[in-house]
C-alpha cells in the first residue's frame, strides 16, 4: 500500500479490505449467476480523502472480464468508511483474485489476433469513446457463438487513470456490439489493449 499525499495506516486499511471482502465476493458471486465460468485478478487504486471517505477508485488492472461485477465491486470500496490518513489524501492499491467454481469448465484462451480485423473495423468508434484521454485501456471480454460468427457476452476494462475511467461504459459499448470470429460450441476468453 502507498501514499502519495497522506499516509494510511496499513494495518487498518487491511482490515476495512477485510470488512468489505463480503460485500466484494457478493459482486463476485451474482457474475457466477451470469457466467458460470467468470475468474480473474483485479487491482484497485483508490484515492482515500482525509475524512475517510472514497475521493476515487479505479480497476488499474482487471483481467475479470465483466463490468456489472466490476462496477458492484468499485461501489461496494467507494461506500465504505476507509482509515483516516494522516498527513492529506492517501492513495492506496489492493489486488485480489478469484477463481472460478471447481466444476466450471473455463473458456479456451485467445490470443488478440482472433479479434484484430474487428477492433480495425471500430478504430472511429473507439477514438471518439477516448476522446480527450490519454494512455491505454486493457479490455478483457467472453465470446460465444451466435450465427453467422460470435458476439461479446461480457466484456470488463482497467483505465489509465481515474479521470479515464468515465470513459469505460462508452468504449464496452462498443466492445460489446463487436461482431468476431465464433469461438465454437463453448466460450472463449480474450484481452486486447485499446
Amino acid at each position: 500500500m502507498t501514499a502519495e499525499l497522506g499516509q494510511i495506516d496499513e494495518a487498518a486499511t487491511i482490515k476495512t479490505f477485510d470488512r468489505v471482502r463480503p460485500t466484494l465476493m457478493s459482486c463476485y458471486t451474482a457474475g457466477l449467476g451470469r457466467l458460470e465460468y467468470l475468474a480473474g485478478d483485479v487491482k484497485f487504486f483508490m484515492r482515500v480523502k482525509a475524512d475517510g471517505h472514497v475521493h476515487w477508485v479505479f480497476l488499474e488492472q482487471t483481467t475479470l472480464g465483466d463490468r456489472t461485477t466490476e462496477k458492484c465491486m468499485l461501489d461496494a470500496l467507494t461506500a465504505t468508511q476507509w482509515p483516516l490518513p494522516e498527513g492529506g489524501e492517501a492513495e492506496v492499491h489492493q489486488g485480489l483474485g478469484f477463481d472460478p467454481p471447481a466444476d466450471a469448465r473455463p473458456p479456451t484462451s485467445w490470443g488478440s489476433d482472433r479479434v484484430a480485423a474487428a477492433l480495425v473495423k471500430h478504430a472511429k468508434d473507439f477514438a471518439a469513446c477516448k476522446q480527450g484521454t490519454s494512455g491505454t485501456f486493457q479490455v478483457t471480454a467472453y465470446i460465444e457463438q451466435k450465427a453467422p460468427g460470435g458476439h461479446v457476452l461480457a466484456s470488463g476494462s482497467t483505465a489509465p487513470n481515474a479521470a479515464s475511467a468515465s470513459k469505460l461504459d462508452c468504449l464496452l459499448g462498443v466492445v460489446n456490439d463487436l461482431r468476431v470470429p465464433s469461438p465454437g460450441s463453448y466460450p472463449a476468453k480474450v484481452s486486447f489493449t485499446l
